[in-house]
């Protein structure tokens, strides 16, 4: 799954689309429930968890909102000024998705950077 570039202190809407293990076909997320969580890398420890809502069940497309609330207590990481003050995942996240055909489905999102104020970087 691509990597997440969250504004800090602002709302941060998401789609996101869900494919089948080792494929490019979509998963089929009828009567699917999913929950995205964010984890800090250095400690573990839980800093957003959000309810997301299937808006294309055939076509595997999931929707949320990180709120705003829980953006601004997320920290910008940044390399050494010797690189350009360059961002730095500080988190990592995932999906779980429960299906009435496999309970335990889950989707990792390697790194997750936060971004100063609104601005928003790729």
């Amino acid at each position: 799954m691509a990597d997440f570039i969250i504004p800090k202190g602002s709302n941060y809407p998401f789609t996101v689309r869900v494919f089948q293990q080792n494929s490019y076909t979509p998963q089929d997320l009828t009567n699917a429930t999913a929950e995205l969580t964010i984890f800090d890398i250095a400690d573990q420890c839980l800093k957003s968890t959000v309810t997301l809502t299937v808006l294309d069940a055939l076509n595997g497309v999931l929707s949320g909102v990180i709120p705003d609330t829980d953006t601004i207590n997320l920290v910008v990481n940044r390399g050494d000024a010797v690189d350009g003050y360059y961002l730095k995942a500080g988190y990592q996240g995932s999906i779980a998705i429960t299906l009435p055909s496999d309970p335990d489905l889950v989707v990792l999102i390697d790194k997750v950077y936060v971004t100063p104020s609104a601005i928003v970087c790729a």
